[in-house]
């Protein structure tokens, strides 16, 4: 396998994360994304103590601490009120319990740690402008098929390419995802329009109301205050993350929220308020071919309300790199793989479902502990994809 040739297409979180494992094994790895330009959107992101110590097994822990704000307290709020309902404690006692911090980060940090890293192992590895329209698969080799009419035969094709992917539809040829029932606006608010009265003990908070979800939470040292916010609805929105919306439409949506919510919303500079339909699929049990998988959205797109996603992605990669090193063949890697992450990324995906519906039930203030059968609840920090067996 020395001379094991690797795709992946996809350079966001899940891809970089796969590419990076990869080459530090020492395989040959290029990573395509179609993209003129390597970036990631302006919204904060979670990384819980599971892929934190994913991230450790790439050896970047230290860069991620640096990055990630690791608040000490989290809670449930009431919308009107603001009481927190359910107190969730991390911090220091997520490294006690769980043997990794909790950190809250702005995405594109963590993006570029990935591939600054990646390009310093290979700096031709990633290859932009490259949208991938076909792949065709034959006893050998994998070809893919690029809009700009080059192609590329590997040995292996990992399709990290997003919920809508193209290398999931060629492989399994499914139907499209579904509106979930959700539309969300995301927004970074600079803490410096803010005033004393819209800060607190709980650096991570999540307002629950009939229908409506809004969760804050600073980044970039406290400079920044990221938000999400959640509507309940049967209209159908569009998916993309980058859709402009008007603040005061979202004022309109969260009126009967707490004054700090309203004040957050009321700062967000007018061109980052952004609004998009959260679309899903039903979980997949499988999600390869012989010689080509599937990782991160593309095999298993989770719904934000247990902020697993890109967690789900780094576990994927961090897991599919020693199953890929330790095989003798692409056979034997579809097989661990699948066996080792799909029944787990299944779970996750129909519990993150049922949070969204918990979250925005019709009695937040009867909301409780009980309820709160959350990431933590399930256990999900205790999995450690760099040791993980399988």
């Amino acid at each position: 396998m020395s001379n094991f040739n690797i795709a992946i297409v996809g350079a966001g979180i899940g891809g970089l994360t796969a590419a990076l494992g990869l080459s530090q094994k020492g395989f040959e790895v290029t990573i395509f994304e179609q993209a003129p330009e390597l970036s990631e959107v302006g919204a904060g992101l979670t990384i819980t103590p599971n892929a934190t110590k994913g991230l450790r097994y790439l050896g970047i822990e230290e860069e991620v601490a640096n990055i990630g704000m690791a608040h000490d307290l989290q809670g449930v709020r009431n919308y009107e009120s603001g009481e927190i309902i359910v107190p969730l404690y991390r911090g220091k006692k997520m490294l006690e319990k769980y043997g990794a911090y909790q950190y809250q980060m702005h995405r594109a940090d963590l993006h570029s740690l990935l591939a600054d890293k990646l390009i310093s192992i290979n700096p031709e590895s990633i290859h932009l402008n490259h949208e991938c329209i076909d792949l065709s698969e034959g006893n050998d080799k994998v070809v893919l098929k690029f809009s700009n009419g080059k192609r590329f035969d590997f040995d292996f094709v990992i399709g990290a390419d997003g919920n809508r992917s193209k290398i999931r539809n060629t492989i399994l040829g499914d139907d499209d995802p579904q509106f979930s029932g959700y539309v969300a606006w995301r927004g970074l608010v600079p803490t410096s329009e803010l005033s004393e009265g819209d800060f607190d003990e709980c650096g991570s908070s999540a307002f629950i109301a009939p229908g409506r979800v809004f969760a804050r939470y600073m980044v970039r040292n406290g400079d920044l205050y990221n938000y999400v916010a959640f509507l309940a609805t049967d209209e159908w929105a569009e998916e993309g993350w980058s859709i402009r919306s008007e603040v005061g439409t979202l004022l309109e949506t969260f009126a009967d929220f707490n004054q700090q919510v309203k004040n957050i919303i009321r700062a967000t500079p007018p061109d980052d308020c952004y609004k998009w339909g959260i679309f899903t699929r039903e979980p997949a049990a499988k999600w390869s071919t012989s010689k080509v998988t599937l990782l991160g959205d593309a095999a298993h797109p989770t719904t934000p309300f247990m902020g697993q996603g890109a967690v789900m992605a780094i576990e994927d990669a961090v897991v599919l790199t020693r199953i890929i090193e330790q095989s003798n063949n692409p056979e034997e890697i579809i097989e661990r793989y699948e066996n080792a992450r799909v029944e787990r990324a299944n779970f996750v995906m129909n519990h993150s479902r049922k949070a969204g519906e918990r979250f925005t039930g019709n009695e937040p203030e009867k909301y409780s502990k009980e309820d709160h059968k959350n990431e933590e609840e399930l256990g999900l920090f205790f999995y450690d994809p760099g040791t993980v067996e399988f």
